[in-house]
């Protein structure tokens, strides 16, 4: 204890001050609103324990108190049913939050039925005139089927209403620009001979919703290069109540989300370039989502988004900030979610999880310092700063009661603040969240307070409240006992490695439609030698084409590796400019419990991919199989890392038992659960679905395993 009070007089007395002027007399936008989406992944939500469900609802809509919640638009194929996780979930959050909370509802893609592929996903079509709207002849709208695809936006309405779910927004397509794998449909701003036009869509659903909702839009991917403006520009804006984009890019070439999160600064340029135009009225500007693109949290991602949202509510002029990930699998930006033990979805492992439950990342304390203290309706007021590292943002509530202003240090060195004076209010509460450090912390009320480097802090003042009595100020929130984690090197077992040996005899084609694997010479990005393996080159789960693996038989010393290390790091490439996914597995002795799907293989530089082995366990594989609908890749080098020596991961042998009977669940590859019942029920005798549901691949999951599977 001594100890640390000397670190926070210290840290105190060693800070720069700053000082803070608040405006409540210059006010700008109002406030729609704040908060996230429950998109995909709701499954996991309803198969948490149910105690463990209510204290996720506590901790995200109460906790939070979120007053936007993006959901999706899931009618496609006219089956209200399919959505009762999300019905379950709005519910919870209506019971929290009760109208304070608006929905705003975005379509992912038309019906199946209205798309030249006659699917949903992306990858189904072959060009883009596939993944866009049908052409119809003689349409009031235009040369598409417009009227058809805003007839299906009013039954959905109406059928959501009749299950509880009344959206206050609605945006008619989730990113009309992006040519995505999953649910998608493309529109231009206009239609062209190619793809249908958003300007003739939007006339055609406001037409047909007038009155239901208010309609938002265009919800580009980005606002770089002026990817709104084109949209937008092209549009009657008497048929939208409010503007919405995401912000994957920035323009300027910064067009990594995860970068921008550590540079926010490359936000300011486009937003403030939108809101000279679109922000001066009174129609909403609602960044509708966004998130860093990154399979693992980091702390430095809290600062980045409360920076991000204080560039948007000045010079960007948003009225409102949706998140995307509300809650997700087990790496989320908010919340991350696990059902239970094993669960790991698209085989990826990426969302595996062992214990049932929930946990909070960085981004859920960025979020509540907006969310939690300022309400629908409060103004935008003016703040002041003479300090380049500290950025403000302070909100006047919608009847004047109160003031919340925002500090947000990104330096690093405290600033001892003396809390702005603002005439006829006083401080009563005051919040903060230190990187490394505590989160969400009621801090004391004085006249002053320190902003440790790297914090997000919020005060909130009450009308007619008495000044600050105590005059001294410390630093609550640096934790004494943070250590910053040190990454302790394990043993490494090289299983193979062609950067310095030329034998590739240990592979073994096993299909006879597949060639030799062979040695290669000829320098990729630096590396000359590699492994040359060829692959299908098809889809596989078409009969013609059928699974075509190549097997790798490795050493005793690997297949020990296999069992006592946690991964498998993969140095590879695509043999192709476009990107491969490969699918690698145990062999020879026996298979992973889960198959590792969709493993990445660059096709413009090398990739170092990592396989997790935390469930080969003592299956006893002495080789490792490759297949792919690409047709071949690079292999340079093949490592066990984590490797803390034999038995440190192993699992129990599973005893082979009739299982028919088991309850079962079928995933789409986005998790979204499309069925249940028993397993004897979801199987044919060679290991394809029964159930009528769209052809494709899918992850079958019982309590004990999950498994990909296809639909002929």
């Amino acid at each position: 204890m001594r100890k640390y009070l000397s670190l926070t007089a210290l840290l105190a007395s060693s800070a720069l001050a700053a000082s803070v002027t608040v405006n409540p007399a210059s006010t700008a936008q109002k406030v729609t609103g704040f908060g996230g989406a429950s998109v995909y992944y709701q499954s996991w939500i309803k198969n948490l324990p149910t105690a463990d469900q209510e204290a996720l609802f506590d901790t995200a809509f109460t906790g939070l108190n979120i007053s936007l919640l993006r959901v999706g638009n899931w009618y496609q194929d006219e089956d209200i049913t399919k959505i009762q996780d999300d019905i379950d979930i709005v519910k919870a959050a209506k019971t929290r939050l009760g109208d304070h909370m608006k929905i705003q509802m975005s379509s992912w893609s038309a019906p199946a039925k209205l798309k030249p592929s006659n699917s949903l996903n992306g990858q189904d079509g072959h060009s883009k005139s596939d993944k866009t709207l049908k052409k119809a002849n003689g349409d009031a709208y235009g040369a598409y089927a417009y009227t058809d695809f805003a007839n299906w936006w009013k039954k959905s309405l109406e059928a959501y209403k009749a299950a509880g779910i009344s959206p206050d927004y609605v945006s008619i397509q989730n990113e009309p620009d992006m040519e995505a794998t999953y649910e998608e449909t493309l529109f231009e701003p206009t239609e062209t001979n190619e793809i249908a036009g958003y300007k003739e869509a939007l006339n055609a659903v406001y037409d047909a919703v007038k009155g239901q909702t208010k309609l938002i839009g265009p919800e580009p991917l980005g606002i770089g290069y002026s990817n709104f403006e084109k949209y937008a520009k092209e549009l009657d804006a008497t048929k939208l109540d409010g503007y919405s984009y995401h912000l994957y890019h920035a323009g300027d070439g910064n067009d990594n989300s995860g970068n921008n999160y550590l540079d926010p600064e490359n936000f300011r340029k486009p937003m403030k370039a939108i809101a000279d135009v679109y922000g001066k009225g009174d129609k909403p500007i609602i960044m509708t989502e966004f998130c860093p693109m990154l399979d693992e949290p980091r702390e430095k991602d809290m600062l980045g988004l409360a920076q991000i949202m204080q560039i948007g509510f000045t010079d960007g002029r948003l009225s409102g900030y949706i998140a995307w990930q509300l809650f997700w699998g087990y790496h989320s930006q908010m919340i991350g979610v696990c059902p239970g033990a094993g669960w790991d979805l698209d085989g990826s492992g990426k969302y595996v999880c062992d214990d049932a439950g929930f946990k909070i990342f960085p981004e859920y304390h960025a979020m509540r310092h907006y969310s939690k203290f300022v309400n629908p309706g409060a103004s935008v007021i003016a703040t002041a700063t003479d300090d380049a590292n500290l950025k403000t943002v302070a909100f006047l509530s919608a009847n004047g009661d109160s003031i919340s202003t925002i500090l947000i240090n990104t330096g690093s060195t405290a600033i001892q603040l003396d809390n702005p004076a603002i005439a006829g209010y006083g401080l009563v509460t005051a919040v903060q969240s230190k990187e490394n450090g505590l989160k969400s912390k009621n801090i004391s009320v004085a006249a002053c307070t320190v902003l440790p480097a790297r914090s997000i802090t919020t005060l909130v003042y009450k009308k007619g409240a008495a000044a600050a009595t105590v005059a001294t100020c410390k630093d609550e929130t640096s934790d004494a006992s943070y250590v910053e984690p040190i990454i302790v090197p394990t043993d490494d077992v090289v299983i193979v490695d062609y950067t310095t040996s030329t034998d590739v005899s240990g592979w073994q084609a096993m299909d006879d439609k597949l060639s030799d694997v062979t040695y290669g010479t000829t320098a990729i990005d630096g590396i000359a030698g590699y492994a040359s393996v060829p692959l299908a080159g098809c889809d596989q789960s078409e009969e013609s084409c059928g699974y075509q693996n190549q097997l790798l038989n490795i050493s005793t010393e690997g297949a020990k590796a296999l069992s006592s290390c946690a991964s498998l790091v993969i140095t590879m490439r695509s043999q192709g400019t476009s990107d491969a996914y490969v699918n690698v597995g145990g062999a020879a002795g026996g298979s992973w419990v889960d198959y590792e799907y969709g493993k990445l293989a660059a096709g413009s530089k090398w990739s170092e991919t990592k396989v997790s082995l935390k469930k080969e366990g003592e299956n006893g594989s002495t080789a490792l199989t490759f297949n792919s609908e690409s047709a071949g890749i690079y292999i340079a080098k093949i490592v066990a890392t984590g490797c803390t020596g034999t038995g440190s991961i192993k699992m129990t042998r599973r005893s082979f038992v009739n299982d028919s009977k088991t309850q079962a669940y079928i995933f789409d590859m986005n998790g979204n659960l499309v069925w249940k019942g028993r397993k004897g029920e979801a199987l044919n005798d060679n290991g394809t679905l029964k159930p009528s549901i769209r052809q494709g691949a899918y992850i079958l999951k019982t309590k004990s395993n999950a498994q990909r599977v296809f639909k002929k």
